[in-house]
């Protein structure tokens, strides 16, 4: 039995949503067990509010010199050492990861057959993995070690208060506000995911003319240019949030929304997890493996517009796969959601 538990699972956003229902079963199997987790600093948010945990390590990513940032791992190093771990869970399933497992000492260190770069050799107990499984299922694999549960996995994804509070006022300030609340994802992490700006700004305007409510864009600081096209496109009734909210507020807003839609995006797992309606638009990925998990069947997936789909390339010179799936049919799939949902 278990008494101290590590997951390391450091990025990315939705990678870290991902790894929720291991928390949540790993409480449900060792209710009495210390629980901590090792999360970078840009997806923290996802688990700092969850009551399931006792602590959180952070990892922090440095652009300082190389001597620096090895200072400051070797710090971690100690400190995850010191902590006296009896079971680390390695879901990154990379070098650094497995090597910090290893360095905690902990006598079990458990790993997926899927880790790169021979994270594996650190590993005392390597679980299979089959090539074609959904992330939040590869991760739950770990359970035939840990003794899971065969319930269904919940997310439990905890929504800082202090978010709940900002995007409240946010809110407040808007002046008019109806529903529906519609959020548009606009851009991508990688540029072959992304959904035409143009695409999408005739999606918005169905939506709004259809429904009336308010159409909110959201998205990283990168993504400003063409949300600024986007709400000059749409017009009354956009309200252009993309570079103005961090993590934790992106989690409240998304939780205030009537639907959401969005390419394969890290804000597409926190909503899903949050139980807010969503299309999702797909391309150069597989939604068998990275899609929303609990909202499978909401997705829009033009695979036979491209032989290579999905082609897992971060960059495409021709992303003929994503412009393949027209805004009229988006705007009938949102449009059936929000029938259903209200």
């Amino acid at each position: 039995m278990f008494k101290n538990i590590l997951i390391i699972k450091p990025s990315s956003l939705g990678d870290v949503v991902h790894a929720l229902p291991v928390l949540n079963k790993l409480r449900a199997a060792y209710p009495a067990a210390r629980l901590s987790w090792l999360v970078g600093t840009q997806a923290a948010p996802v688990v700092e509010s969850n009551p399931d945990l006792n602590e959180v390590f952070y990892f922090r990513r440095s652009s300082r010199r190389p001597f620096s940032a090895a200072r400051a791992q070797m710090a971690l190093a100690k400190r995850l050492r010191t902590a006296g771990f009896d079971c680390v869970i390695d879901l990154q399933g990379l070098f650094r990861s497995a090597a910090f497992a290893l360095a905690t000492g902990a006598p079990r260190r458990i790993g997926l057959s899927s880790a790169r770069e021979g994270a594996p050799l650190f590993y005392t107990d390597v679980v299979e993995t089959p090539e074609r499984i959904h992330a939040v299922d590869r991760y739950l694999l770990v359970g035939s070690i840990l003794g899971f549960d065969s319930a269904a996995p919940q997310f439990n994804l905890a929504v800082p208060k202090a978010a709940r509070d900002s995007v409240d006022r946010l809110l407040e300030s808007v002046p008019a506000l109806k529903r529906p609340f519609v959020a548009l994802s606009v851009g991508a992490r990688w540029p072959s995911k992304e959904y035409p700006a143009a695409s999408l700004a005739d999606v918005g305007r169905m939506l709004l003319t259809r429904f009336g409510g308010a159409v909110f864009l959201v998205g990283a600081p990168s993504s400003a240019a063409a949300a600024s096209e986007i709400e000059k496109t749409i017009g009354t009734g956009t309200v252009n949030l993309v570079g103005r909210t961090d993590v934790a507020e992106l989690m409240a807003l998304l939780a205030r929304m009537d639907l959401f839609i969005t390419p394969d995006t890290g804000a597409m797992h926190v909503a899903d997890a949050l139980g807010t309606p969503l299309v999702a638009v797909f391309g150069p990925t597989d939604p068998a493996r990275t899609g929303p998990y609990l909202q499978k069947d909401r997705v829009l997936f033009a695979l036979d517009s491209c032989p290579r789909a999905p082609c897992l390339k971060r960059k495409c010179p021709d992303p003929v796969c994503m412009r393949a799936v027209n805004p009229d049919e988006v705007f009938r799939r949102a449009e059936c959601v929000l029938k259903e949902h209200r």
